[in-house]
């Protein structure tokens, strides 16, 4: 591991990647995810999907909620990466919850092994696993709250000194517990981070991990960080932040795990240069995008690479019956580069 740029078969890998969940209208992906069998519709979606990432230059897909097929089109076609995304629930009471993080456990085990069905004797064109996403500000207070004493964890392969709080100490468990399960059961290791965001920043850190995460947004950065410093070459906050980011641990890679915007039509129109959450049109997306890859790639420090959110407009969320219309008023639905027509 490099302190700019995370090593791939022991070479520096700049990451240029997409999000990726196959969430076609009617299908929601945690339950695709454990399908036997996808219909034929869906499979041939996935195919084209993961070949229209590879056509755009990206050599990475962050995965969220792939089912097996998903894997296996991607080894079809052979010049993609992935980092695998391991949902922990972001709105709990407590994370160190004996059945909650029995259900997350379990859940490793099944990513995990299926990653491996695909990819046997450790052949996975894995990067790395991100253990949870942007778990939230009540659930990182109340889990605090609730084990004042936890402050250190010792295992196998992540071991921290005194100083962290509970919720760290949770990533800590559940990262240590991955790295070992893939160990043990299959010969190999992966590097592990965790993809943080602006309101948690300084809440949560983890320097046990092997490099660090951030979802980095350019509408976010000026109502909830706005005494950042603008960027030093581009002069936008999102490069600022990320400057900002990177300085606070100059000794590990960065990655940017997310940044993307949404062209929700019924949400207030702010434009460039910071856009805004939704109200964008499909034009300042695409603007928009190519400005964040450049402040990223211009940044004073070298970061180890940036992903966009996301392939497909995501009319998945808030249930099945809502994934067969995409909401005008849900910005959520609408950070696709590829719009969606209908079932």
């Amino acid at each position: 591991m490099g302190a700019d740029r995370i090593l791939k078969d022991g070479e520096p890998f700049e990451i240029r990647g997409v999000v990726y969940v196959p969430g076609y209208p009617g299908y929601l992906p945690w339950e695709s995810e454990t399908a036997w069998s996808l219909p034929e519709k869906l499979r041939n979606s996935i195919d084209r999907d993961l070949e229209q990432i590879a056509d755009m230059g990206a050599n990475t897909v962050r995965f969220w909620g792939a089912p097996r097929y998903a894997y296996e089109a991607l080894a079809r076609i052979g010049s993609l990466h992935f980092i695998q995304t391991i949902w922990i629930g972001t709105e709990v009471d407590d994370l160190h919850d004996p059945g909650f993080k029995e259900s997350t456990r379990a859940y490793i085990r099944s990513v995990v092994d299926r990653i491996h069905g695909v990819f046997p004797n450790g052949s996975a064109p894995l990067i790395a696993y991100l253990v949870g996403n942007e778990i939230s500000e009540s659930t990182i207070l109340a889990t605090n709250a609730t084990h004042p004493g936890l402050d250190r964890y010792e295992g196998r392969h992540v071991r921290t000194g005194p100083g962290l709080n509970a919720a760290e100490v949770f990533l800590a468990e559940i990262a240590d517990y991955l790295k070992q399960y893939e160990e043990d059961n299959y010969g190999v290791t992966h590097l592990v981070s965790y993809a943080n965001q602006i309101r948690t920043a300084d809440l949560i850190d983890t320097p046990f991990l092997d490099f660090r995460s951030h979802n980095v947004y350019p509408y976010d950065i000026p109502y909830l960080r706005p005494g950042t410093t603008a960027g030093s070459v581009s002069g936008t906050f999102l490069q600022g932040w990320v400057e900002e980011l990177k300085a606070r641990h100059p000794e590990v890679p960065l990655l940017v795990t997310e940044t993307g915007l949404s062209v929700s039509p019924n949400a207030p129109h702010l434009g460039p240069p910071n856009y805004g959450y939704g109200g964008n049109t499909e034009f300042e997306q695409a603007t928009g995008l190519v400005q964040a890859l450049e402040d990223v790639a211009t940044a004073r420090e070298p970061l180890a690479g940036v992903v966009i959110h996301e392939l497909l407009d995501a009319w998945w969320k808030f249930g099945l019956e809502d994934s067969f219309t995409q909401d005008p008023d849900d910005v959520e639905e609408w950070f696709g580069l590829v719009r969606l027509a209908g079932s």
